[in-house]
């Protein structure tokens, strides 16, 4: 495999980093009455980017999965919290359904995934069911951490029988708002017999759940590199006994064991959106990603954290916002408990077929 970006991805992500380099976002804001960053969700729709998945007649360019991982990444990269990859995700399964798409779509709206479910990884099957009722369909479950589902144009919610494209407002619909790390607004959503028609169940449950990890995977990895970039420069210019603390043994230890956890992270969010792109089985990748995000990615924010020393915990410099969406993205996944259980079942799997 080739983890050169093709050229439609370069582009993409090229177009993404001038968007998002002309962003300077308040490390200290509490974000808006929507819950994320409005200036910079409004440049990122103003240039057209959350619409790329679409076909063409939808104003978008029908660009694959692997495509859309640049975009991700770099909002990663700056720390921008905004609705992005729930609606890159949507927008996936969207693209394939252009009539339900046409239904939903609102300018400079945003979708909501909800796929997670307490005490469950992201990758283990969905308890939220589906079923069909004198011509329509009955929802009924749980879901958590659902990521700006209050003003969303819609949430597409995996269940066992499929996806389910509801309106948050629906009658049934119940928004929590619960706590998050970050400060970015996040639910938890119970559906009680909601009534969905026909029209609205998707056969897509299996593609949005790995598209949506896929592109937490790609913001993820794009977090690591963005904090490691400031660290970086922090261990470069701060000086102990006459010298930067950058040469000290100990140091480079530490910003090796981080190097090698954002490589690793790199390519296996690169290794499963190009799977999934070209239609090949990606759980094992997916898998990896979840538990790569709960376990390492935290522990690696950490230690960035420690290498600043006290600035690293003032909730006016900016890696205090990197830790936060680190442990919000750990909890989401499930946990690393949950995320092996899942990559062990996986692994189990793939060597009974093997």
């Amino acid at each position: 495999m080739d983890f050169t970006l093709e050229a439609t991805a370069a582009a993409v992500a090229e177009a993404t980093q001038e968007v998002v380099g002309r962003l300077a976002p308040d490390w200290t804001d509490k974000f808006d009455g929507d819950g994320f960053d409005r200036n910079a969700w409004e440049a990122i729709t103003g240039a057209g980017l959350t619409v790329l998945a679409l076909p063409e007649a939808l104003g978008g360019d029908d660009l694959p999965l692997d495509a859309l991982t640049p975009l991700a990444t770099s909002a990663g990269r700056a720390a921008v919290v905004t609705p992005l990859v729930g609606t890159l995700a949507a927008s996936v399964v969207l693209g394939r359904h252009p009539e339900a798409a046409q239904r939903v779509a609102a300018e400079s709206g945003w979708f909501a995934v909800a796929i997670a479910e307490r005490g469950r990884a992201l990758g283990a099957p969905s308890r939220t069911t589906l079923r069909a009722d004198d011509g329509a369909s009955v929802l009924t479950g749980v879901k958590t951490g659902v990521a700006f589902a209050e003003g969303a144009a819609a949430l597409l919610v995996v269940t066992d029988a499929g996806v389910a494209v509801v309106d948050p407002r629906a009658e049934g619909v119940t928004l929590t708002k619960t706590p998050s790390s970050s400060g970015a607004a996040e639910y938890t959503v119970a559906f009680d017999a909601v009534t969905v028609a026909a029209a609205d169940v998707l056969d897509d449950a299996d593609l949005l759940a790995a598209a949506y990890r896929a592109l937490l995977s790609a913001y993820a990895d794009g977090l690591l590199a963005g904090a490691m970039a400031m660290t970086a420069e922090h261990v470069t210019v701060r000086e102990q006994f006459g010298k930067p603390i950058a040469a000290f043994q100990a140091v480079g230890q530490q910003l090796a064991d981080i190097y090698v956890v954002s490589r690793t992270l790199n390519l296996i969010a690169i290794s499963a959106a190009w799977r999934l792109s070209n239609d090949l089985d990606a759980e094992a990748d997916l898998a990896t990603a979840d538990y790569w995000l709960a376990s390492e990615l935290p522990s690696a924010l950490r230690t960035m954290t420690h290498l600043h020393g006290g600035i690293g915990v003032d909730i006016t410099y900016p890696l205090h916002r990197y830790f936060s969406l680190a442990k919000d993205m750990a909890r989401v996944v499930g946990g690393s408990d949950g995320a092996l259980d899942v990559l062990a079942d996986v692994t189990v799997e793939e060597a009974a077929c093997s």
